[in-house]
């Protein structure tokens, strides 16, 4: 149990403190977007699986208060010297107490960014109108050129009136196969997946990145699903004309946050005369990362489950 403990603790740092500035490293490399976000998420979700895992079985390992809850309930209990109970009772209550602080402030910010995007929604409801001719377009009477999406199951993108005269037929199209790619593959998720993740780990390298990093590569992202349908000038003259004020906590808007630069290196990703996609060798790479970051912390679990089952 202890050798497994002690890779579940290799895991938090490998992946909690290493991966993120690796991965931070080849932003600007031959990995695509898709890519990178998929290896970005298998780094986060391997660090939480670890860091759960590596705290589960302090708690358990013999002969800590869980295990001798355990131990208890089959009159095992004795087998342990009260000193090292003693112990371990001090050392667990502790480490307990730390994941009740993660968790006590983790959560609430998680409450309140869901109540914060249902609120929208409903104020939604109250000022705009649908639109004629697209089904999942809601019209908000403004004149600054705005156009971002929220995660709901009718009516998911706003734009604004000035966005609609603004924009030409073509650019329209892109800016919604933009929004539509957000929704898809469910972007609005992951950020709050992230912030949920940054309340309660925020020390660690890999998640301060992520939190960085991950709405650049997701407007990336969204940006080559509307290039594959409508080109790249469409997209380029339509984020050209739409302005640069940041959307609603929650959405996800066309332009992106003005304050990061995040628009002009998209624009100029963009404008490259022939962007540089995923490499397959470099693809094969991040795939084999994104599997092993996720199943070996797994591994690990399994294997301390089945090490609990067998002590004493």
């Amino acid at each position: 149990m202890t050798w497994v403990a002690a890779g579940l603790v290799v895991s938090v740092v490998l992946l909690g403190c290493a991966a993120g500035p690796a991965l931070d490293l080849l932003r600007r490399s031959a990995l695509g977007p898709g890519t990178a976000i998929a290896c970005w998420s298998a780094a986060l979700a391997g660090t939480f699986i670890a860091a759960a895992g590596a705290a589960a079985a302090a708690l358990l390992t013999p002969p800590g208060p869980g295990h001798g809850f355990l131990e208890w309930l089959s009159d095992c209990l004795p087998h342990h010297g009260r000193l090292a109970t003693a112990v371990a009772a001090a050392a667990s209550a502790a480490l307990a107490a730390a994941c009740g602080a993660v968790l006590a402030r983790g959560l609430p910010r998680f409450g309140r960014a869901v109540r914060r995007r249902r609120r929208h929604r409903e104020a939604l409801r109250l000022v705009a109108r649908e639109h004629r001719r697209h089904a999942d377009v809601l019209v908000l009477d403004h004149p600054v050129p705005v156009a971002y999406s929220l995660p709901s199951r009718h009516r998911a993108i706003v734009l604004s009136t000035g966005a609609l005269e603004a924009l030409t037929a073509e650019e329209l199209g892109a800016v919604l196969a933009h929004e539509r790619a957000h929704l898809r593959q469910r972007h609005h998720l992951l950020l709050l997946a992230v912030d949920l993740g940054h309340a309660m780990l925020p020390w660690l390298p890999t998640v301060r990145r992520a939190k960085a990093r991950l709405p650049l590569l997701l407007e990336m992202a969204a940006d080559d699903a509307a290039v594959r349908v409508h080109g790249r000038k469409a997209l380029v003259d339509a984020l050209r004309r739409l302005s640069a004020v940041p959307a609603a906590g929650g959405a996800l808007g066309a332009v992106g946050a003005p304050a990061t630069g995040a628009p002009a290196e998209r624009m100029l990703r963009l404008e490259a005369a022939d962007p540089a996609g995923p490499r397959p060798a470099a693809r094969f790479v991040a795939g084999l990362f994104a599997a092993a970051a996720v199943t070996a912390p797994l591994l690990a679990g399994a294997v301390a489950i089945a090490e609990l089952a067998r002590t004493c």
